[in-house]
C-alpha cells in the first residue's frame, strides 16, 4: 500500500548550498521496471546469502555483513578533489561487473560548475552552521 502523502519536513532546508527543495520529487512513485529491478536485486542478495548460510554455516554470511559494513563506511573528504570510489565495496558485491547508466553519466569531471568549496561541505556534513529545530529566537 502506497501513500501519495507529501513527507513532513523535519529540518531547515539550506536553499544557497543545496538548491531549492522540492518534497515532491521525493514522493513521485518509482516506475515499474525500477521497482522491479530493485527487487530483484533484494531478491537476488538474499537468495546469496541464504546459500552461503546453508553451505557455510550462519559465520559466513555474518562474516559478508561485518565486511559490507565496514566497507560502506569509508568516505573521502568532500572536495578533496577525487570522489568517493567505494570499489572495495564494489569488488566484493560484484557491482564492478555491471554498466549501468551511472557508469558514464554524471560524471564529477564532466560538470562545468564550480564545486563547493570544502569547508562548506564538511559545515554541511557535520550539520554545522545550519539553524536546528531547539535554538529559541526569545
Amino acid at each position: 500500500m502506497t501513500t501519495s502523502a507529501l513527507p513532513f519536513l523535519a529540518q531547515p532546508h539550506d536553499s544557497l548550498r543545496l538548491g531549492l527543495p522540492s518534497l515532491k520529487e521525493d514522493v513521485a512513485p518509482k516506475h515499474p521496471v525500477e521497482v522491479i529491478q530493485i527487487q530483484g536485486k533484494h531478491q537476488a542478495e538474499s537468495a546469496k546469502l541464504q546459500m552461503m548460510r546453508d553451505l557455510y554455516g550462519a559465520a559466513a554470511p555474518a562474516r559478508l555483513s561485518i565486511e559490507t559494513q565496514i566497507l560502506q563506511r569509508y568516505q573521502r573528504l568532500p572536495g578533496s578533489g577525487c570522489p568517493s570510489s567505494l570499489l572495495g565495496l564494489e569488488s566484493m558485491t560484484g557491482a564492478l561487473d555491471d554498466f549501468c547508466f551511472e557508469s558514464y553519466l554524471g560524471l564529477p569531471e564532466a560538470c562545468t560548475d564550480m564545486p563547493p568549496d570544502m569547508h562548506s561541505q564538511m559545515a554541511h556534513k557535520l550539520k554545522l552552521g545550519m539553524p536546528s529545530q531547539t535554538q529559541s529566537f526569545f
